[in-house]
């Protein structure tokens, strides 16, 4: 059997985190151990989180001040423990179905890892609203049908949905650009785990990101296209999920105004924290130096060496691209 600890950080999550503690604890045919860090809650979360510790030895609270998502999960990835053959992250809110983290293990065990290499998996969620019902069925409907997903039967009894979602294709030239790796989706290896014990990088833009650029820089990473959990969308999310082609491109030129030029300085900041082998060197060259090289810019814009997972997408970073706004 598996043992897998999960990283959860929490702030004033009191509304929604018994239902995700109660999802995670819930995990079948793996051994479980939960990590949670309060990032400075000012309600009653640290309350409930320690009614769970008074009932169950393999859970523990950290107390911490906020730091934000990001500085305290690096809190986390430092405070982790050792002896375990994955490690999980988790929001507060979100639901996992009973056999989310078996088949990530399953799946991540099946790797030829004789090198030691990082690993990542990560997979699809169920959007739903604040009471965990499908979120904004129509719309949804519409951008499966736009994208060509498959609907397929599942095992009822894992409590999975019916949907199967597009194919996506990790690697390196896609983490520059964009995060696949959802937070709330993310398993990975004691390797990766090793390369993160640090205080949060400079101009990390989120944690899981991070994770992802490292795994498709140094192992590898695998999207498995089904869900394997609920993900709630309510108006304290810190990051949400669009379900629409125009819902994803006005978050997109959204993030571009208020978040002008972090890929290109998570990139930097990463080729600094790192020793980048020259093959992904010259990916990450691209993203890094675009805005002072011509032939940079010319190579971003050749597909050759970056990419996002959709067409549209692509589309959209083309034109952040020449905009200066990545």
């Amino acid at each position: 059997m598996y043992k897998v600890q999960v990283l959860l950080s929490a702030y004033n999550g009191e509304k929604y985190i018994r239902q995700q503690l109660d999802s995670i604890l819930a995990q079948k045919d793996v051994e479980i151990s939960i990590l949670i860090r309060d990032d400075g809650s000012t309600d009653s979360t640290i309350d409930i989180v320690n009614e769970y510790c008074k009932t169950n030895s393999d859970i523990k609270l950290i107390k911490g001040s906020n730091m934000g998502a990001c500085k305290s999960f690096f809190e986390l990835f430092k405070e982790a423990g050792s002896g375990y053959d994955y490690y999980a992250l988790s929001d507060q809110d979100d639901y996992w179905y009973e056999n989310k983290l078996s088949v990530a293990c399953n799946k991540l065990s099946a790797i030829d890892n004789k090198e030691n290499k990082p690993l990542l998996y990560c997979c699809e969620a169920d959007i739903t609203d604040e009471n965990l019902q499908p979120a904004n069925k129509k719309a949804e409907t519409e951008n499966l049908s736009s994208e060509n997903m498959n609907l397929t039967s599942t095992n009822s009894t894992s409590g999975n949905t019916s949907k199967t979602f597009p194919v996506k294709k990790p690697g390196f030239g896609n983490a520059l650009l964009e995060n696949i790796a959802r937070g709330g989706s993310v398993v990975f290896n004691p390797t990766l785990l090793g390369m993160v014990r640090m205080d949060a990088p400079t101009d990390c833009y989120m944690h899981d990101w991070w994770l992802y650029l490292i795994a498709t820089c140094y192992g590898k990473a695998i999207h498995d296209n089904q869900a394997y959990y609920k993900y709630r969308q309510h108006k304290n999310n810190v990051l949400g999920a669009s379900t629409s082609k125009l819902g994803i491109l006005k978050r997109r030129l959204s993030q571009s105004k208020t978040n002008k030029g972090h890929v290109s300085r998570q990139a930097i900041a990463f080729g600094e924290k790192y020793e980048i082998p020259d093959k992904r060197m010259k990916q990450l060259d691209v993203i890094a130096g675009y805005r002072k090289s011509f032939k940079q810019r010319i190579r971003g814009l050749s597909g050759k060496y970056l990419y996002r997972q959709s067409k549209s997408d692509n589309l959209v970073f083309r034109l952040l691209f020449l905009t200066n706004h990545l």
